[in-house]
């Protein structure tokens, strides 16, 4: 598959990656091959809109099936093409992944982490604060657009996909930075509550 993906990127193709067991037969993303290793896979995904939207990390571990180029590929290059989106390396390094969260963080200020074996229909968006070689301390923020008063601390081994730089991520921060003092959650004071 390796070989597939290198070819993919070299021809700049948009690749279908279909990941069945962690979501479904009816499901896939499609995106250009930034990088890849013996592990991972790095994609600027191409959106249902047929718009460049953010980056995505998947494990080749996980996915079932590949399809390059993807069934659509010449149609979403030339759209892409008339609307003037160029794929952009993002350049983040695949081969540490406690290091590559860290750089993700620091570059586009929220990192989407997905652990779909322990936690299948949610996921948690923040900034990674530390990671080591088992786990990582994550400031989250909700979809209020508030930062959480607390951090997380999750196992670097329960990650299955890794999102950035797409447009969710860049609406939660545009609204947390318009928040000014209001940007962390607001914790009613217990004692104060109505019995």
């Amino acid at each position: 598959m390796l070989i597939e993906l290198e070819k993919a990127r070299t021809r700049k193709n948009v690749v279908r990656i279909f990941r069945e067991e962690l979501d479904g037969p009816d499901n896939w993303t499609d995106g250009f091959v930034i990088d890849a290793n013996e592990e991972m896979v790095l994609l600027q995904v191409v959106d249902e809109g047929v718009h460049l939207n953010g980056y995505q990390i998947v494990f080749l571990e996980d996915i079932s099936d590949f399809v390059h180029p993807a069934p659509f590929n010449d149609f979403q290059k030339r759209v892409l093409e008339l609307r003037d989106e160029e794929v952009e390396d993002p350049e983040v390094d695949l081969d540490d992944i406690a290091v590559l969260l860290m750089d993700i963080s620091e570059e586009f200020g929220l990192i989407t982490i997905h652990r779909e074996e322990v936690e299948p229909d949610s996921c948690e968006i923040g900034r990674v604060l530390r990671a080591d070689a088992t786990t990582f301390e994550l400031e989250e923020i909700g979809s209020d657009a508030r930062w959480f008063d607390e951090t997380f601390e999750y196992d670097l081994y329960d990650i299955t996909r890794i999102e950035f730089g797409g447009s969710y991520e860049e609406a939660l921060l545009l609204a947390n930075e318009d928040m000014g003092e209001d940007a962390y959650e607001i914790v009613e004071d217990l004692d104060d509550e109505v019995e």
